[in-house]
Protein backbone atom coordinates (compact mmCIF):
# COMPACT_ATOMS: atom_id res chain seq x y z
CA UNK A 1 0.00 0.00 0.00
CA UNK A 2 1.09 3.34 -0.96
CA UNK A 3 1.25 6.59 1.70
CA UNK A 4 1.24 9.92 0.80
CA UNK A 5 2.31 11.05 5.12
CA UNK A 6 3.69 7.60 6.03
CA UNK A 7 4.53 9.78 9.40
CA UNK A 8 0.67 10.02 9.78
CA UNK A 9 -1.03 7.35 8.33
CA UNK A 10 1.14 4.75 10.24
CA UNK A 11 1.00 6.37 13.34
CA UNK A 12 0.75 4.41 16.45
CA UNK A 13 -2.51 3.71 17.90
CA UNK A 14 -2.08 5.65 21.20
CA UNK A 15 0.12 8.47 19.53
CA UNK A 16 -2.88 9.62 16.89
CA UNK A 17 -5.58 9.42 19.70
CA UNK A 18 -3.06 11.99 21.46
CA UNK A 19 -3.10 13.62 18.41
CA UNK A 20 -7.31 13.70 17.95
CA UNK A 21 -7.83 14.44 21.39
CA UNK A 22 -5.24 17.76 21.37
CA UNK A 23 -7.11 18.40 18.43
CA UNK A 24 -11.02 17.75 19.90
CA UNK A 25 -10.17 19.81 22.54
CA UNK A 26 -8.79 22.91 20.88
CA UNK A 27 -12.12 22.57 18.56
CA UNK A 28 -14.55 22.50 20.94
CA UNK A 29 -13.05 25.91 22.79
CA UNK A 30 -12.49 27.38 18.92
CA UNK A 31 -16.57 26.31 18.73
CA UNK A 32 -17.57 27.29 22.25
CA UNK A 33 -16.01 30.90 21.99
CA UNK A 34 -17.08 31.48 18.67
CA UNK A 35 -19.99 29.97 17.59
CA UNK A 36 -23.23 31.27 19.49
CA UNK A 37 -25.79 27.70 18.97
CA UNK A 38 -22.75 25.26 19.86
CA UNK A 39 -22.21 27.46 23.06
CA UNK A 40 -26.07 27.35 23.49
CA UNK A 41 -25.61 23.92 23.31
CA UNK A 42 -23.07 22.88 25.62
CA UNK A 43 -24.29 25.70 28.39
CA UNK A 44 -27.78 24.05 28.13
CA UNK A 45 -25.78 20.45 29.22
CA UNK A 46 -24.56 22.27 31.66
CA UNK A 47 -20.83 21.51 29.67
CA UNK A 48 -18.11 24.27 28.92
CA UNK A 49 -14.99 23.40 27.11
CA UNK A 50 -12.73 22.64 30.44
CA UNK A 51 -15.05 19.55 30.54
CA UNK A 52 -13.84 17.95 27.17
CA UNK A 53 -10.15 16.36 27.50
CA UNK A 54 -10.13 14.10 24.62
CA UNK A 55 -12.16 11.67 22.21
CA UNK A 56 -13.08 9.76 25.08
CA UNK A 57 -15.62 12.69 25.99
CA UNK A 58 -17.24 12.87 22.47
CA UNK A 59 -20.26 11.08 23.53
CA UNK A 60 -20.60 14.72 25.83
CA UNK A 61 -20.89 17.06 23.08
CA UNK A 62 -24.43 18.38 21.68
CA UNK A 63 -25.38 16.69 17.95
CA UNK A 64 -25.33 19.23 15.48
CA UNK A 65 -28.49 19.41 13.06
CA UNK A 66 -29.16 20.67 9.78
CA UNK A 67 -31.85 22.63 10.68
CA UNK A 68 -28.87 24.46 12.73
CA UNK A 69 -27.48 25.12 8.76
CA UNK A 70 -30.97 27.38 8.13
CA UNK A 71 -31.92 28.60 11.57
CA UNK A 72 -28.32 30.58 11.85
CA UNK A 73 -28.22 31.26 8.36
CA UNK A 74 -26.33 32.42 6.28
CA UNK A 75 -23.19 33.26 8.90
CA UNK A 76 -24.20 32.39 12.33
CA UNK A 77 -22.36 29.16 12.50
CA UNK A 78 -19.56 29.96 11.22
CA UNK A 79 -16.14 29.60 13.82
CA UNK A 80 -14.26 32.16 11.55
CA UNK A 81 -14.58 35.44 10.66
CA UNK A 82 -15.78 36.31 6.81
CA UNK A 83 -12.51 38.09 5.71
CA UNK A 84 -11.13 34.07 6.41
CA UNK A 85 -13.41 32.72 4.32
CA UNK A 86 -12.05 31.48 0.86
CA UNK A 87 -15.36 29.68 -0.33
CA UNK A 88 -18.75 29.79 0.45
CA UNK A 89 -21.27 26.62 -0.80
CA UNK A 90 -24.80 27.41 -0.84
CA UNK A 91 -27.65 24.98 -1.65
CA UNK A 92 -30.65 26.02 -3.57
CA UNK A 93 -33.06 26.02 -0.91
CA UNK A 94 -35.44 23.47 -2.94
CA UNK A 95 -36.60 21.84 0.25
CA UNK A 96 -36.69 24.94 2.61
CA UNK A 97 -34.60 27.75 3.34
CA UNK A 98 -31.17 27.66 1.62
CA UNK A 99 -27.80 26.72 4.16
CA UNK A 100 -24.63 27.87 3.20
CA UNK A 101 -20.94 26.71 4.17
CA UNK A 102 -17.67 28.48 4.45
CA UNK A 103 -14.21 27.14 3.89
CA UNK A 104 -11.14 28.56 4.99
CA UNK A 105 -8.33 28.27 3.43
CA UNK A 106 -6.92 25.54 5.45
CA UNK A 107 -9.89 23.84 5.06
CA UNK A 108 -9.66 23.66 1.43
CA UNK A 109 -5.84 22.77 1.57
CA UNK A 110 -7.37 20.05 3.67
CA UNK A 111 -10.09 18.83 1.58
CA UNK A 112 -6.88 18.45 -0.78
CA UNK A 113 -4.94 16.43 1.02
CA UNK A 114 -7.57 14.31 2.21
CA UNK A 115 -8.26 13.57 -1.77
CA UNK A 116 -4.55 13.11 -2.26
CA UNK A 117 -4.32 10.36 0.31
CA UNK A 118 -7.23 9.05 -0.85
CA UNK A 119 -6.26 8.47 -4.60
CA UNK A 120 -2.85 7.65 -3.02
CA UNK A 121 -4.03 4.68 -0.75
CA UNK A 122 -5.90 3.35 -4.14
CA UNK A 123 -2.97 3.99 -6.27
CA UNK A 124 -4.82 6.37 -8.24
CA UNK A 125 -2.02 8.73 -7.96
CA UNK A 126 0.59 6.58 -10.67
CA UNK A 127 -2.06 8.45 -13.59
CA UNK A 128 -0.59 11.46 -12.99
CA UNK A 129 2.86 10.82 -13.12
Amino acid sequence: MAYLHEDIEKMPREQLKKLQSERLVAQVKRCYENVECFRNRMDEAGLKPGDIHGVEDLHRLPFSYKKDLRDYYPYGLFAEPLKNIRRVHASSGTTGKRIVVGYTQNDLDMWADCVARMLTAIGGLGFFE
